[in-house]
């Protein structure tokens, strides 16, 4: 006997049966209903594109050490998409004297990242992204942090179950720059080291950060950033900063957009948090993660920010942006945390499926002939094609839930008629095929509440 192959699909990746299609589909058109509010429109970009638009701009972890790598001809390198900006960007790049700006775009793409499968985290895994691009100012990062709100709160959720923890780069290269005095080449390296925070033991983090710097007051430097809890908490930790600092870009936008989310009334969904700044390269404004902060799960959902140069990968024209991506699993994960899936999501609804049900197989032809003309009407239809039995066909029906079921017999197709029950009331009747569709309406309307 042959060996059978194994019905498990790959590691990291994942079946998705009926069911469970029905629950990432009601989540995913759910956030497309409000980003339709926020005028967003969709598009579509491949699953593969040229390793080099991501090496350019990425962490070199992801690219080098996360990403399905696709060699199909020599010097040819492709990458499965281990996230979607970059090919938003080149995109927009393409067309960028075309598209109105600013540009409002949501995608629901298919990234791969070849990690350890865990709780959350698969190597194969659908996402939203939104982002808005073409627009300077901050009301651009208010928006997508409005959307944020609006969309844990459509799902039900409260501030005391996920919180948006920010921060800003350049207010990050500020601190570096003008307090602790580190050498420009070397910020990226404290970004490294404060996006690895809360990935290591808490030993292997001080030697990480041993080994990359010396300097006593930037070793300290990074370690007040990681503990602080708020702007007042950061500065007062540390001593004669000066009027430079003050008057930094990163410092003046920071606390405009903390007076931004006062003015909006979301402050209490939003926390600063320096120790937040996002591992990907292109990031250079504000930047966020989002948070279940509830005992059971403390762990990011997902996270975004702004990026004011990755367009400059495809030409020389600057266009800023500013979006996130938000992996469905996570955020599925995170609505199951708090019971805010209905259960009957999972479930399909059958109760406006016409089920017709026949008595033998002599009215085969009648029975395709109405199931044609009760699709033609956009009603969904089931033909049951045992023809026989009719005690079971009922059963099928009863068993779905359906509301409405036709049954036909010799009689019925030689009189061009047709039997028509409601199942909840169990009452039938015999009427013309031509009154058929607008009996089905007076059913369903009866039905209702």
């Amino acid at each position: 006997m042959s060996k059978k192959l194994s019905t498990q699909p790959l590691r990291g990746m994942e079946d998705y049966y009926p069911s469970d299609l029905r629950e990432i589909n009601w989540i995913i058109d759910t956030i497309r209903d409000i980003a339709d509010l926020y005028s967003y429109e969709e598009f579509e970009s491949p699953s593969l594109e040229p390793i080099e638009i991501f090496a350019a701009k990425s962490s070199d972890e992801l690219v080098n050490e996360q990403s399905f790598i696709v060699e199909k001809k020599k010097g040819e390198k492709l990458i499965l998409i281990p996230e979607l900006t970059p090919s938003l960007a080149r995109m927009i790049t393409a067309k960028r004297q075309e598209l109105k700006k600013p540009i409002r775009w949501i995608s629901v793409p298919t990234c791969y990242r070849y990690e350890r499968p865990q709780k959350g985290r698969r190597r194969e895994f659908k996402q939203i992204n939104m982002d808005i691009l073409g627009e300077n100012s901050l009301y651009a990062d208010l928006e997508i942090f409005n959307i944020i709100v609006d969309i844990f709160s459509e799902f039900g959720a409260t501030s005391k179950q996920f919180q948006i923890y920010y921060n800003n780069r350049r207010f990050i290269d500020s601190v570096c720059e003008l307090i602790l005095q580190v050498p420009k080449e070397k910020i990226p390296l404290v970004y490294k080291i404060l996006d690895k925070a809360d990935k290591m033991e808490d030993s292997e983090y001080e030697k990480y950060i041993l080994d990359n710097f010396q300097n006593e007051l930037i070793i300290q430097g990074i370690y007040k950033l990681k503990e602080a809890t708020s702007l007042d908490d950061i500065l007062n930790k540390f001593d004669d900063i000066s009027d430079d600092f003050y008057e930094s870009k990163g410092y003046q936008e920071l606390t405009s957009f903390i007076q931004l989310l006062k003015d909006a009334e979301i402050s209490e969904y939003c926390t600063f948090s320096p120790g937040v700044v996002r591992g990907l390269d292109y990031y250079t404004g504000i930047v966020y993660e989002v948070f279940d902060t509830g005992k059971e799960n403390v762990r990011s959902i997902f996270g975004g920010g702004r990026y004011d140069d990755l367009l400059t990968l495809f030409s020389d024209e600057k266009i800023t942006g500013t979006g996130f991506g938000m992996g469905i699993l996570m955020f599925s994960l995170f609505l199951k945390t708090y019971d805010l899936i209905p259960e009957e999501i999972r479930e399909k609804d059958y109760t406006d499926t016409i089920y017709i049900s026949s008595i033998n197989d002599d009215v085969t032809n009648f029975a395709l002939k109405l199931a044609r003309m009760i699709r033609a009407e956009d009603f969904p239809c089931i033909v049951d094609y045992r023809f026989s039995n009719l005690k079971n066909q009922l059963s099928k029906a009863n068993e779905l839930g359906v509301l409405i079921v036709l049954i036909i017999g010799p009689k019925e197709m030689e009189q061009n008629k047709v039997t028509i029950k409601n199942m909840r009331t169990e009452e039938q009747e015999t009427i013309e095929i031509g009154s058929l569709i607008d009996k089905i309406y007076d059913i369903i309307d009866e039905s209702e509440p």
